[in-house]
């Protein structure tokens, strides 16, 4: 299509030339077959040098003159068509191609929105883990310090239970023992009171007198 219609612009200016230019004289043949040869020569001054007063290679300005109704109506009708081919077949995938592209940056920019969310969201469920976890690290220190005060109560208490019990174990021993040796002193003493008694008054004492002479020891050693 675009083709076609680089070609319908070609042939537009080739039909801009303006009427009765002249031909190429090297195209006119002769009769007899020659391609000019004789034309040639006897023109070859002429040919190989331009006339006096046209330079070489000078372009012809435009003439308003020349201008014609039907070959402009001609270039705008192909430029109309050149627009829509433009359009359809070049603008028409650019444009998809920058929806496209658009499209794909916006997905990505969701992408990353949504992917930030759910970091932050992760970022908060850890942060929330990490102090459910210092709090529970900082009850089972709370709980073994009350633990330790506990076994650290029971322990002074059983040792003081124990040292208390100890204490009147060894109060009671040593009034025991010294029940025990009052008794065997009373005892000693009363029977050496009674034999030295009995010794000094020549008799022998009764029943009645040893447990007087006894009581009356007695009170004297509690005395003392």
């Amino acid at each position: 299509m675009l083709t076609a219609l680089f070609c319908l612009m070609s042939g537009s200016v080739s039909a801009y030339q303006p009427e009765g230019a002249p031909a190429d004289p090297h195209a006119t043949s002769s009769p007899d077959g020659h391609d000019g040869d004789h034309a040639g020569d006897d023109h070859a001054g002429l040919d190989h040098h331009p006339h006096v007063g046209e330079p070489e290679g000078e372009v012809k300005p435009f003439d308003p003159k020349d201008w014609r109704l039907d070959l402009s109506i001609y270039s705008f009708v192909v430029f109309l068509l050149l627009l829509a081919a433009l359009t359809k077949f070049a603008w028409g995938p650019i444009v998809t191609a920058l929806d496209e592209r658009e499209e794909n940056i916006r997905k990505n920019i969701e992408d990353a929105e949504v992917a930030r969310i759910r970091a932050e969201e992760m970022l908060a469920a850890h942060a929330a883990k990490l102090d459910a976890v210092q709090d529970e690290v900082r009850e089972i220190l709370a709980e073994a310090r009350r633990d330790a005060e506990h076994t650290k109560s029971e322990i002074l208490a059983s040792a003081l239970k124990e040292s208390e019990l100890t204490k009147n174990r060894g109060i009671e021993e040593i009034n025991r023992a010294r029940d025990q040796a009052l008794d065997e002193l009373f005892r000693t003493i009363s029977t050496q009171v009674t034999d030295a008694t009995e010794h000094v008054i020549g008799r022998a004492l009764n029943e009645e007198d040893r447990n007087r002479l006894i009581d009356e020891s007695l009170a004297q050693l509690s005395k003392i």
